[in-house]
């Protein structure tokens, strides 16, 4: 019986706490960023997430680290840039594209 509770509490943790595998392509860089996020993270989270990324691998261009200087858009979804403040699992999609504004 507590083997049964236990196993049902495990379930409920893992369908309350989902995780997404995101891949964003930087505009002008070569390859994509892969990691795992929680399902309820911020878009803001996630594109910090990605900046620190893209300098722990040492890739060119630099981009900076100035998360105001980015936006965080899906092709699949619609060109205009995502709400910071949003929940990346609302969004549908796992494909990003990380762009500079001009």
């Amino acid at each position: 019986m507590v083997l049964h509770e236990q196993k049902q509490k495990q379930n409920q943790a893992i369908k309350g706490d989902n995780r997404l595998l995101v891949i964003i392509t930087v505009l002008g860089s070569a390859g994509r960023i892969r990691f795992i996020v929680h399902e309820g993270e911020l878009v803001a989270a996630v594109m910090e997430t990605a900046i620190k990324s893209y300098a722990r691998e040492g890739r060119l261009s630099v981009l900076g680290s100035n998360l105001n200087d980015f936006f965080l858009c899906s092709p699949i979804a619609g060109p205009e840039a995502l709400n910071p403040w949003e929940a990346i699992g609302a969004i549908g999609v796992r494909n990003f594209m990380l762009c500079k504004k001009p």
